[in-house]
């Protein structure tokens, strides 16, 4: 059987890495921060995408070009994938030992091609240090991946890579090297090209699929948090709502919603600029958790209006924890311009109150705290009429 040609492979692995490149390079750009490493895997196709046109144009080019730049962009392209793997499971990238093992290998393949030619030896070489940075890989998905379908598969994959590579660092020391030199036409050359080029999109397919799973968690985690704060948005604040109500339906227990207000916001604004606004907000919001439960639940409602559900709470007892958000508001050491705080609070009368009912309460007492002069705490009539207290006074 003829053995595939080697241009073929290379043209066809060049249209699969543009397109493995974009799409990774896509999600790079809209999931950075959530989701790190995706862009290390690009630039690995992109530097594999470089190096095979190197190794199809040895004969145009110089030996002392092509080889060390066709194994420099492999091997390079193999720790992008190191590297990136590395930031995707949140551990500190190994980049002083990648290039150190990076540098030392092209200089010994260097010494054994112009100094003490050797192509055998170069194979076991470049072999040697391919097997290396696979069962770093293998020892890293096995320690920080998720004990999923896709870990197992992608540990696989790098096994047996790792293994296709050490049985070609091995045929070359054992037999004749031109038997794996992947100029040859071999039909041992041309399987371990086709096979290790599979491989390769395989294994950047399967990290783009745990790289999915991750997405997916990050849009569900925007779907129902603020992106300033980092606490719930108003549809993260009502899912949570309809869980305590579950809970409540069983029991008597009972459930406070404070509506908190940020007095004269609009004057930071103005003033000092919305960057610094968006600094009070998120001070404000991280103040507030500090005085909550695990099991309370604060929300930004857009602007500068907060929720916090207080699940087993009485209306009495959520005043004193408004009080308290109050002073320690008023209190805070920071350079940041504070506002006071206008809250109001409703308690549910049954277990069949809405979230939108119980907010439309805490709302209309949070209106009357505001137009009594504000800094105040005003609780629904429909729980204790008339009730209001000044912390001003």
């Amino acid at each position: 059987m003829k053995p595939l040609d080697i241009y073929t492979l290379v043209f066809m692995n060049a249209f699969i890495c543009i397109g493995m490149s974009v799409i990774m390079f896509s999600v790079h750009r809209t999931f950075k921060s959530e989701v790190q490493g995706v862009g290390h895997w690009a630039w690995a196709q992109l530097m594999t995408l470089l190096a095979l046109p190197i190794l199809a144009t040895q004969a145009v080019l110089s030996e002392y070009i092509a080889i060390p730049g066709f194994n420099g962009a492999m091997l390079w392209g193999q720790g992008m994938t190191l590297i990136g793997t590395q930031l995707f499971y949140g551990q500190k990238p190994t980049w002083r030992l990648f290039l150190f093992i990076w540098g030392l290998t092209i200089a010994a393949l260097m010494w054994w091609l112009a100094v003490t030619p050797n192509f055998s030896i170069r194979v076991a070489i470049y072999s040697l240090t391919s097997f290396g940075m696979y069962c770093a890989l293998v020892r890293l998905v096995w320690l920080h991946g998720e004990k999923q379908f896709s870990s197992y598969f992608f540990v696989a994959l790098l096994l047996l890579h790792a293994a296709l590579t050490l049985i070609r660092g091995g045929f070359a020391l054992a037999y004749d090297g031109a038997s794996v030199n992947l100029l040859k036409t071999s039909n041992l050359a041309t399987t371990y090209l086709a096979t290790s080029t599979i491989l390769v999109q395989l294994l950047s397919v399967v990290f783009l699929v745990m790289a999915s799973r991750r997405l997916k968690a990050v849009l569900e985690q925007r779907a129902v948090k603020d992106p300033l704060t980092g606490v719930l948005n108003r549809r993260g604040c009502g899912a949570y709502y309809e869980r305590l109500q579950l809970h409540a339906r069983q029991a008597d227990f009972p459930l406070a919603l404070l509506a908190i207000d940020l007095d004269h916001f609009k004057c930071v604004n103005d003033q000092h600029g919305h960057a610094v606004g968006d600094q009070v907000l998120v001070f404000v919001a991280g103040k507030i958790c500090q005085l909550l439960r695990e099991c309370d639940q604060i929300a930004r409602f857009g602007g500068e209006e907060f929720v916090v559900l207080l699940p087993g709470t009485t209306v009495a007892e959520a005043r004193v924890v408004a009080a308290r958000i109050q002073a320690t508001l008023k209190n805070a050491q920071t350079d940041l311009p504070l506002c006071t705080l206008s809250i109001g609070i409703a308690g549910n009368s049954n277990v069949k109150d809405d979230f939108d009912h119980l907010l439309q309460r805490a709302d209309a007492a949070l209106y009357r705290a505001k137009n009594s002069g504000r800094d105040i705490i005003e609780t629904d009539h429909a729980m204790l009429p008339g009730s209001a207290i000044s912390v001003a006074q």
